[in-house]
C-alpha cells in the first residue's frame, strides 16, 4: 500500500471531489461520517473557506482605511478658538494611586496648561497615599492654578478608578470634564483640540487614541509597537467609520449629556466603565470623535510580563462584554491566525501555496504596521511647541516620524507582540470571569457586571 493510502486509512480520510472537481482528502470520524455525507461535508468546507476569505478581506479593508484615514485625522489641528473668558470651562479629573518616577512630569504638564478657564481635580484613595505630597508640592509651585485634592472615594462603587474619581466628578464646576489618568502627559495642544471638537453640535465626547512617549527599553518598544501598529490599525478604522470605539485612558465629555444617561458614578458597577458610558452616549445619537493627538502614556517602568498581564485583563473584560466579537472575530483578525486561515482558504479554492502566501502576508503586515507606527509617531515633538505657533494642520505637511528604536528592534518587538497575542487569548480563556486589578480581585458575569471577590472566595481560585 502506498504512503498516501496508509495515511488516509490511518486517519479515516475519504478522498472526494469538491465543488470545483478537485480531489480533496477529508478526515471523517465514524460519528461524523454516519451523520454527514460527502456532499454535505464539501459544502461545509466551502462555507468555512468563504468565511476565511471574508474575514481576511475585512481585515485588509480596515488596514487600508486606517492608513488613509489616519492621514486626515492625526495631527490635523482644529481652527484655534479665541482665548477669552467665554471659552468653555474644563474640569480635569486626575485619579492618582501611588507614585512612579515620571508621575511628577505627568502631573506638572497639567499645571502648566495654557488655558483661561480650567480646574485640576486630583483624587487619591486614602490619606496615606504618597501622591498627596506631590500634589501639594505642585500646588505650592503653581499657586495660580485652581487645584483641589479629594481624599477618599465614594461608597457603593465597585470600579476602583470611578470610586476614586466620584467626589471630584460630583464637585466639578465646569461643563466639560476631561478624565486624564495618572500615566497621561498633557499639553495645551491636546486640550485645545479636544475642546474645539467637543464644542461642535451633537458631539458628546472626544477621546484620544492610546500611544506612548519615547522611553528606553525593549518593553517600551513592545508597547509602542503595539499601540502604534496592531492597536491603531483597527482603532483608527473604526473611528473613521463612526463606530463606537473609545478607551477611558484620556477623554473629554459634556457633563450635562453624561448626566442624562445616569452620570459617571452609575457606571462604577462595571470595570469597563468607559465602554458602557460611551456606548450609552452613542445609542442616544451623540457623536464620539477622535482627537488629532494620540494620548501620551508616560510611564518609566514597564516589563514584557506587565504588558502581557494588562492585555489579558483587557481581553477578559471584552470577553464578558462582547463574547462573540472578542471570542471569535477578534482572534481571527490577528496576523498569525488570519494568515493561516486565509492561506488554507486560498489553497482550497485557488491552489495557492499556503506557505508562500503566509510569508508574503506576514511581510506585508510588518511593513504596514511600521508605516502606521511612523504615522502615529509623527509630530509628537510638536506637542511641546506653543499653541499659537503657526503650523500646518494636515499630516501631509509633516515628515513621518521614526520610532526611537531601530528597525531590527521593531521587528523583534512586532514578532513578540504577534506571538503574545495568541498566548494572551489562550490565557484569557482560563478563568475568563476573574480579573486581578490593583489590590483586589473581581468576578465578572456576561454583560460586564462586576463583583468584588472576598478573601475567602479568593482562596478557592
Amino acid at each position: 500500500m502506498e504512503l498516501k493510502s496508509v495515511w488516509m486509512h490511518y486517519w479515516g480520510c475519504v478522498e472526494t471531489l469538491d465543488l470545483y472537481g478537485k480531489k480533496t482528502a477529508y478526515i471523517h470520524t465514524m460519528g461524523i461520517y454516519n451523520f454527514i455525507d460527502e456532499q454535505t461535508w464539501s459544502y461545509i468546507i466551502f462555507f468555512v473557506g468563504v468565511i476565511g476569505l471574508v474575514l481576511y478581506g475585512m481585515s485588509t479593508f480596515f488596514i487600508i482605511l486606517s492608513q488613509i484615514g489616519g492621514r486626515f485625522i492625526l495631527y490635523k489641528k482644529e481652527d484655534p478658538i479665541v482665548l477669552t473668558d467665554n471659552v468653555p470651562g474644563v474640569s480635569i479629573i486626575k485619579p492618582l494611586m501611588g507614585i512612579d518616577p515620571l508621575l511628577e512630569v505627568n502631573l506638572e504638564s497639567h499645571f502648566t496648561l495654557s488655558y483661561p478657564k480650567f480646574e485640576l481635580l486630583c483624587c487619591v484613595q486614602d490619606d496615606q497615599d504618597p501622591a498627596i505630597n506631590l500634589v501639594n508640592k505642585m500646588k505650592e509651585r503653581y499657586p495660580k492654578v485652581d487645584c483641589k485634592l479629594f481624599i477618599g472615594g465614594k461608597e457603593g462603587i465597585i470600579n476602583p478608578m470611578v470610586h476614586n474619581m466620584a467626589p471630584a466628578y460630583d464637585n466639578a464646576q465646569y461643563e466639560y470634564i476631561w478624565i486624564s489618568t495618572s500615566r497621561i502627559k498633557a499639553s495645551t495642544h491636546i486640550l485645545l483640540d479636544m475642546v474645539c471638537k467637543l464644542s461642535k453640535p451633537n458631539v458628546a465626547l472626544c477621546h484620544q487614541m492610546p500611544f506612548t512617549t519615547d522611553q528606553k527599553g525593549f518593553a517600551q518598544s513592545l508597547e509602542k509597537t503595539y499601540f502604534g501598529g496592531a492597536f491603531a490599525r483597527y482603532y483608527l478604522a473604526f473611528n473613521v467609520l463612526g463606530l463606537c470605539c473609545a478607551t477611558g485612558m484620556s477623554y473629554m465629555f459634556k457633563k450635562v449629556l453624561l448626566d442624562e444617561v445616569h452620570g459617571l458614578n452609575w457606571y462604577g458597577k462595571y470595570l469597563a466603565e468607559d465602554f458602557f458610558l460611551t456606548y450609552a452616549l452613542h445609542e442616544k445619537g451623540h457623536r464620539l470623535v477622535l482627537s488629532a493627538y494620540p494620548a501620551q502614556q508616560n510611564l518609566a517602568q514597564t516589563a514584557v510580563m506587565g504588558y502581557k498581564d494588562r492585555m489579558v485583563r483587557w481581553l477578559r473584560l471584552r470577553l464578558n462584554m462582547m463574547p462573540l466579537v472578542s471570542g471569535f472575530l477578534e482572534p481571527l483578525t490577528e496576523c498569525i491566525p488570519i494568515g493561516i486561515y486565509a492561506g488554507w482558504s486560498l489553497y482550497h479554492f485557488l491552489g495557492i501555496n499556503p506557505y508562500i502566501f503566509f510569508s508574503v502576508h506576514v511581510v506585508a503586515w510588518i511593513v504596514s504596521d511600521y508605516l502606521l507606527l511612523r504615522m502615529v509617531q509623527v509630530g509628537c515633538s510638536m506637542l511641546n511647541t506653543s499653541p499659537t505657533t503657526k503650523t500646518q494642520g494636515c499630516l501631509f505637511y509633516y515628515r513621518h516620524g521614526n520610532p526611537p528604536f531601530s528597525k531590527i528592534q521593531y521587528l523583534f518587538a512586532w514578532i513578540l507582540r504577534e506571538v503574545l497575542a495568541v498566548w494572551v487569548f489562550v490565557e484569557a480563556l482560563f478563568s475568563p470571569r476573574t480579573i486581578r486589578w490593583g489590590r483586589k480581585t473581581y468576578k465578572l458575569s456576561l454583560g460586564g457586571h462586576t463583583e468584588v471577590v472576598t478573601e475567602k472566595e479568593k482562596a478557592k481560585l
